[in-house]
């Protein structure tokens, strides 16, 4: 087999299976294909190739930029490592206290030392440093499963207004194809984008491979 293409729940097993290892995985511990060249097994993770395609086909381009994130988990986690290795300038990062949050400072750790992002992780529960955060970001990013269908209800940002009419809000659920979070935010003026694409080029990224 020339390579393949894996999902949750064998990303991470996959990262400690394979012979090599691309910068994205290597810093995630995560893989999501795996090329075959002569029987060594090189893992990469294209999700976060993925997300910034996505981001560059809504003609909205976060190089030098700053980002606001939330989510600790693999997607999050795939968009963060690419994003800070394709040079978006300064990225905070905000999660509640969960499993997720030492694995997540260890890959903050590894991001500022290799690359020139500055990568800061926040604990979701200060309201007054997540709005600092998102009036000083061009972007803001849902990487958790906060609205995904059946709770479509729910969003991560319950006081809308934090948002502001300059800022790019992607949510990595596309089912609902709209979110109560990106309808809000498209009410309060920001241009939005969905999970859809970033599915759609990740898996153009490992045919590519």
């Amino acid at each position: 087999v020339r390579g393949f293409n894996l999902t949750m729940p064998d990303k991470n097993l996959m990262a400690t299976l394979c012979d090599r290892l691309s910068p994205a995985a290597e810093i995630s511990g995560s893989v999501n294909t795996v090329l075959n060249e002569k029987g060594i097994l090189t893992g990469y993770t294209t999700d976060g190739i993925g997300y910034m395609k996505a981001c560059e086909d809504a003609g909205f381009d976060i190089i030098g930029k700053k980002m606001t994130l939330f989510g600790a988990g693999g997607a999050a986690t795939a968009i963060l490592v690419q994003a800070a290795l394709d040079g978006v300038a300064e990225i905070n990062v905000f999660n509640v206290r969960d499993a997720f949050f030492p694995r997540a400072g260890e890959i903050v750790a590894k991001l500022n030392e290799r690359t020139d992002c500055k990568v800061t992780l926040h604990d979701y529960s200060d309201p007054e440093v997540l709005r600092a955060s998102i009036k000083e970001s061009a972007i803001l990013v849902n990487g958790t499963s906060v609205g995904m269908a059946p709770n479509t209800d729910r969003t991560i940002i319950t006081d809308t207004s934090m948002f502001h009419k300059d800022l790019f809000v992607f949510d990595v659920i596309y089912n609902p194809q709209e979110t109560r979070l990106l309808r809000e935010a498209k009410e309060a003026g920001c241009r939005t984008g969905n999970g859809m694409y970033m599915l759609l080029y990740q898996g153009a990224a490992s045919f590519k491979l």
